[in-house]
């Protein structure tokens, strides 16, 4: 009894000791580990992932830059649809103005052969010279009053479109004359003699510039902040001038006033 007691721990002992050596088999079966490897890849690692982060601080700086640009781009477009763009379509209409002054003078230069030679087909008919001499001295200083309102001397073409009214209160030109004295108020930002100008276009019966006149009312109205105003003057164009080249920018005016 005594042997099977001493046998029993020892046979224990053997079991731990043999337990142990496996457990430093195992140990010795693992890599060896090199620190300093270790430590140049984490250093690596590190060194990536700050650059990594500048690429994407840089990025972000030049998304930003480019935003900011899109956005000043997209205040520049909004400024050019309102204010320029609505400059240059004034500019054009008084092109478009001075175009039809030269073909009605052309016209009337074309016609005066005819009168000359109808004229003297009657007998009893008289030659005036004094009249030929109006004539042409009235073209010539409203031609004055169209040069000097296209280099944008407003106040000068003003006086001269004045004088052409004083010198020739029933000459050929007096519609036009009002017209540019009030095109020349309206550049000046003078909005209500402008208007008082176009009326005195529209009171002439038969003027060539009537649907032009209602017009420019319509737009210094809508100038002056009076939209219902405007929008009379824009629907009575398009209903008395549906032919108007006028008509396609009152319906504009029209959808954006509403």
């Amino acid at each position: 009894m005594f042997k099977i007691l001493i046998i029993i721990p020892v046979v224990f002992l053997l079991f731990g000791c043999a337990a142990q050596r496996k457990q430093l088999d195992n140990e010795a079966m693992l890599p060896e580990i090199d620190v300093v490897q270790v430590k140049e890849n984490s250093d690596q690692a590190l060194k990536l992932s700050q650059e990594m982060k500048l690429d994407v601080e840089a990025l972000t700086t030049k998304l930003t830059e480019n935003d900011n640009k899109l956005t000043a781009l997209s205040d520049d477009v909004s400024s050019v649809s309102t204010a320029k763009i609505e400059e240059i379509e004034n500019r054009l209409s008084l092109l478009v103005e001075a175009f039809k002054d030269m073909q009605a003078q052309i016209k009337s230069l074309e016609l005066s052969p005819l009168k000359n030679q109808k004229s003297s087909s009657q007998p009893d008919a008289t030659f005036s010279p004094s009249s030929q001499t109006l004539g042409s001295a009235e073209v010539d200083l409203y031609n004055t009053g169209l040069r000097t309102f296209n280099s944008r001397n407003y106040k000068e073409a003003i006086r001269i479109f004045t004088d052409v009214l004083t010198r020739f209160p029933s000459g050929e030109y007096v519609d036009n004359a009002y017209f540019w004295i009030g095109e020349s108020y309206f550049c000046l930002g003078e909005f209500a003699s402008a208007i008082k100008s176009y009326e005195r276009v529209l009171s002439i019966k038969g003027s060539s510039k009537t649907d032009d006149a209602l017009f420019k009312t319509g737009v210094t109205y809508n100038k002056m902040g009076q939209q219902s105003l405007a929008r009379e003057q824009f629907d009575k164009l398009i209903n008395r001038y549906p032919a108007s080249e006028y008509v396609e920018r009152s319906k504009k005016y029209l959808d954006e006033i509403k």
